[in-house]
């Protein structure tokens, strides 16, 4: 709600309590005018009885404590103006998908047993997020299976009602179908919304028992904005038709962040730059638009040297990669396995890669004798640095080194973090660690610790190939693949027992499984791209089926799927599994999903039960081979784990949520917090008058980060000196 200006005595109002930061209905007794103080009169429930308290407000902070009540009236006239230059009607509609989100997050605040909570009420039934907490919130499937809930169905009405007026106001005005005359269903039932919760609004006892105002006053707005342009496009324009989705702020807003990005480093633009941003983009539209694709199809660039555009495939590239892969760790499988991580993973990264084993094909003829002696030469460096990777490779005494030398940079990546612990530690650390790590390098002492342990004779490529470890031994000291690739449980795993769901729970858990059949078969470009995915698409839709339901009021169409009692048994031995793998949260703390996700893969009993389901398709004329097998095995788990985060955070919060703050805000509150913290800390007048005293006071101060700016604001330049 809009602030007000001028406050009069006997004005109903809304106070924000100093007891618990509340807001309460009130109103205006009194007003000093010699002190500017107003007296704001409350009431509330306390144990049984209703009690009235009085407080006094300063005119200078009255915007903090003092707010407009909502008034229905009001605001139904304010979505409206006249355009004082063409003297038309403005109608102002407030982003439908922003207020969406706004209902979302009030639910989720309502009724969760924590302080300044919401206590959502209609008709003296709450309205809580403990009801659902689950994915998908405010959607269908989760009204039906809390109506499902026979011993909860009336104390869940509540909720259920506002899932579903939530849903069919978001895809009322998200829909593609067009409105062409004042006689739609769809209008009967925004009216229906809104007069649900303009009565909600009205039951209220204070302000937390419903939605808060400024959510309250954008649904109302939207809806009523969008009622009378309508009427007033339809009425002035016959025939005309009207698309909910276009009033979305969803198109202009990715316009922006397509100009921000073109712009490089400019966040924001010049009126000039605006306009050179905004024609490139056009021309690159209009590019596109003409080629379709840079993947598929082909063009006829003129006057521009690109004749055609042809496909590359990537999944050709990747089996190509992944038969080299599977060669060259069959050929060195034994000896990697017994070298320790870092060893592992740096020879590991050496043999495949073509350019520094090489590999690469030299053609030895050529009419040129220098260009031929050159050529010979470097085919001659080639297999001397091939064969003496392959000859330290089996020296046990080159894999102690390689741990030496990760102790090195370990121990001076934590002697480069500064004593004083700062807002700009990180980058002081990189930029201190960043010089430790040079300087080591060019000190020499890796590479005659290299050759004493290698005991070579004078190789032309043993600086380079020391060089290469080191900085292989660099890249992967600081990469989290080397904590990850070991986090597996035992392969033969059996979950100790299969779990059983209560009615609710089940209904969840089963809505959630079919969604994940429903993007891997519908959105998952991942799955999509697979050069069998006809045939996957068959093999899932005969273990489920199927349900298409269509709703009148709001004219949409909702397809959903329903999966099978053989797939859906399956799940639930996945689930199983999940659960006893979090049995060990505690050992490996934030890397838990990394380590539940590399055992279901590598977990034989669970793929051969996901075979064994394959099998007890009706689609055994289509053939599915093993590989395409193992990749919707992959994609199930994968799908799976990100599906139900929110569902496991209960383990001591390992899971981390979703849309949380940014880097740039975090580092906001973290500077407000320090300067804070300096501005009630260095007080002269907290110095003792004692002259030891204040002294030692001071050389406590000066330690403190930002002690010399906080000096010269608080004293004079000669007290300082």
């Amino acid at each position: 709600m809009p602030s007000k200006l001028k406050w009069r005595v006997n004005d109903l109002c809304e106070f924000k309590s100093p007891k618990d930061k509340q807001w309460h209905l009130g109103k205006i007794t009194h007003f000093a005018p010699i002190t500017s103080i107003f007296t704001v009169e409350i009431s509330g429930i306390t144990e049984g009885i209703l009690a009235k308290e009085g407080w006094q407000v300063f005119d200078y902070h009255i915007s903090e404590f003092l707010r407009p009540v909502y008034d229905s009236q009001k605001l139904s006239v304010s979505h409206k103006a006249i355009n004082p230059i063409t003297g038309e009607d403005w109608f102002f509609i407030s982003d439908p998908t922003h207020v969406f989100k706004k209902l979302r997050n009030n639910l989720s605040k309502s009724h969760i047993g924590e302080k300044n909570a919401r206590e959502i009420i209609f008709n003296k039934k709450e309205i809580s997020w403990k009801h659902i907490k689950a994915e998908h919130t405010l959607s269908k499937e989760v009204e039906d299976a809390l109506r499902s809930i026979k011993e909860l169905k009336d104390i869940l009405k509540g909720t259920r009602h506002f899932i579903r007026y939530s849903r069919k106001y978001w895809q009322i005005m998200h829909s593609k179908i067009n409105f062409k005359s004042l006689k739609d269903p769809r209008i009967d039932t925004l009216k229906e919304i809104r007069d649900w919760f303009i009565c909600g609004n009205k039951q209220k006892t204070e302000s937390k028992e419903w939605i808060s105002l400024q959510c309250q006053f954008d649904l109302i707005l939207s809806i009523n904005g969008f009622l009378e342009m309508l009427e007033y496009i339809l009425k002035k324009y016959p025939n005309s038709m009207v698309q909910p989705r276009r009033i979305s702020q969803d198109v202009l807003e990715g316009l922006f962040g397509v100009i921000r990005e073109i712009g490089g480093d400019s966040s924001t633009h010049t009126l000039k730059s605006y306009g050179y941003a905004l024609n490139k983009c056009q021309v690159v539209a209009l590019v596109s638009s003409e080629v379709k694709s840079i993947n598929y199809g082909k063009a006829d660039g003129t006057e521009t040297g690109i004749t055609t555009l042809t496909r590359r495939d990537y999944r050709k590239e990747n089996q190509d990669n992944n038969k080299k892969n599977n060669y060259i760790h069959q050929k060195y499988n034994f000896r990697l396995e017994q070298l320790s991580p870092i060893s592992h993973d740096v020879f590991e990264s050496l043999l495949v890669d073509d350019l520094i084993m090489g590999k690469i094909n030299i053609p030895l003829g050529s009419h040129d004798k220098n260009v031929e002696q050159e050529n010979s030469r470097i085919f001659h460096l080639q297999n001397e640095r091939y064969n003496l990777i392959e000859a330290i490779f089996y020296e046990d005494s080159i894999d102690e080194l390689l741990q030496k030398w990760q102790n090195i940079v370990r121990k001076m990546a934590h002697n480069a973090v500064p004593k004083k612990i700062g807002v700009q530690w990180l980058a002081s650390w990189n930029s201190h660690l960043e010089i430790s790590l040079n300087n080591f390098q060019c000190s020499g002492s890796w590479y005659q610790d290299f050759l004493v342990t290698a005991n070579l004779n004078g190789s032309s490529t043993q600086r380079l190939v020391a060089y290469m470890l080191l900085q292989k031994v660099i890249k992967f000291t600081f990469s989290k693949k080397t904590e990850k690739t070991h986090l597996t449980a035992n392969q033969y795993l059996i979950p100790e027992k299969i779990i059983v769901l209560e009615p609710a729970e089940a209904s969840k858990f089963s809505y959630i499984v079919g969604w994940i059949v429903y993007k891997l078969t519908k959105s998952d470009n991942a799955t999509k791209s697979h050069p069998k995915f006809e045939t996957i698409y068959a093999y899932l839709m005969s273990l489920n089926s199927e349900q298409v339901v269509y709703e009148q009021d709001v004219q949409s169409q909702t397809t959903n799927i329903i999966p099978g009692q053989e797939f859906l048994q399956f799940m639930y031995k996945m689930e199983s599994l999940i659960f006893q793998l979090f049995e060990k949260h505690k050992e490996f703390g934030p890397n838990i999903l990394q380590y539940i996700h590399n055992s279901l893969l590598c977990n034989i009993p669970l793929l051969e039960s996901f075979n064994i389901l394959l099998n007890t398709s009706t689609c055994q004329k289509l053939e599915l081979k093993d590989d395409v097998k193992n990749c919707l095995y992959e994609r199930i788990v994968s799908t799976y784990m990100k599906s139900r985060q929110k569902s496991w955070r209960r383990f001591n919060d390992l899971i981390p949520e979703k849309g949380t703050s940014s880097l740039r805000e975090n580092l906001k509150s973290m500077r407000n917090n320090n300067q804070i913290k300096n501005k009630h800390t260095l007080k002269k007048t907290s110095i003792p008058k004692d002259p030891v005293l204040g002294l030692k006071q001071l050389q406590v101060w000066a330690r403190l980060n930002g002690a010399e700016e906080e000096f010269t604001k608080i004293f004079l330049v000669s007290e300082l000196q």
